[in-house]
């Protein structure tokens, strides 16, 4: 046991050395580094000293002026300098992944995705971290992490932009058709693409009451381009998606919009035989630093849990 203490005490006075001498070199001054490292400069100059007789090299050129570092010294401060950094970093990643998240962490995500992916999973996030205050902002708006004070962002895209951001790929969100039993039995089944043309269509985005949807039969053998003009359009997926419960259409919306209706058999799916364009991305994204703060951290890992993709990182944006 006492020798592996005289061994740590040995260990860390090398550190304590390596540091004075980095100091020094940065400095040019012995009593400058001194006073930073709040010792003597008696004792900075032995651990320099000491450094250079365990070398067997000149590190410093020591005149009554100035303290210079030679050419063996310069060398050995950027190698040196690198390995502190790299030691630092370690200890700041284990102090780090130690500490209990906590704080308040803010999010944002469009609306209808936080509605549909954001709810169901905040409530579990809550009960597992509750020293962490959660925010979520639903907007459209690309909020600007720092403008915003943004901690975590969800961004559905088919494209990111360069940035020191780091982006997760969580899933791609597919867009289809939907609509109430009851709409179908009233109205008649789809069962080809041309049959949308005689349909209540409810949209989101459309062009004056018009949109065309693009769908690609899953065999690939066929492909189709439809021009349809909606019955009912909205700004979001979600109050399409309460008109379709209410049987008063088809809607276009990405699926895990309506998941939890699929599986109660409120909505089924039209012409699932196809796929629809118009679908993207889902990433998680986040700032790029060295060390994140354990709330963002635990909220990624949840997520990245959640979605079967943790340790996987995707995508930088």
């Amino acid at each position: 046991m006492k020798r592996q203490v005289a061994k740590k005490e040995t260990i860390d006075a090398e550190l304590v050395d390596l540091r004075a001498f980095c100091l020094v070199v940065d400095l040019g001054s012995i009593t400058a580094a001194a006073k930073t490292l709040g010792e003597t400069k008696g004792s900075v100059s032995r651990r320099i000293t000491r450094l250079e007789h365990a070398l067997g090299v000149e590190l410093l050129r020591r005149t009554p002026r100035r303290v210079q570092a030679t050419e063996d010294g310069l060398a050995y401060r950027m190698r040196v300098g690198r390995a502190l950094e790299l030691l630092e970093d370690a200890n700041v990643a284990v102090q780090q992944a130690r500490a209990r998240p906590s704080g308040h962490l803010r999010v944002t995500a469009p609306f209808d995705l936080g509605l549909s992916i954001l709810a169901p999973l905040s409530a579990g996030f809550a009960e597992r971290f509750p020293e962490i205050s959660l925010e979520m902002v639903l907007t459209e708006a690309l909020l600007d992490f720092d403008a915003h004070q943004i901690d975590v962002a969800l961004r559905a895209t088919a494209s990111l932009p360069d940035s020191s951001l780091i982006a997760h790929r969580l899933l791609h969100i597919e867009v289809g058709l939907f609509a109430a039993p009851a709409y179908l039995r009233k109205h008649g089944p789809v069962r080809r693409p041309a049959d949308l043309e005689a349909h209540r269509l409810l949209l989101s985005q459309t062009t004056r009451g018009h949109a065309t949807i693009a769908l690609e039969a899953r065999d690939g053998r066929e492909r189709a381009e439809i021009r349809v003009r909606a019955a009912i359009s909205a700004s979001d997926f979600s109050f399409c998606r309460e008109v379709a419960l209410a049987g008063a259409g088809i809607a276009l919306v990405p699926e895990v919009n309506v998941r939890s209706d699929l599986d109660a058999k409120r909505l089924v799916p039209v012409l699932k035989d196809h796929a629809i364009s118009g679908g993207a991305p889902l990433y998680l994204v986040h700032p790029g630093t060295r060390f994140l703060p354990p709330k963002i951290r635990a909220f990624r890992d949840y997520l990245l849990d959640a979605f079967g993709v943790r340790g996987r990182r995707e995508a930088s944006g």
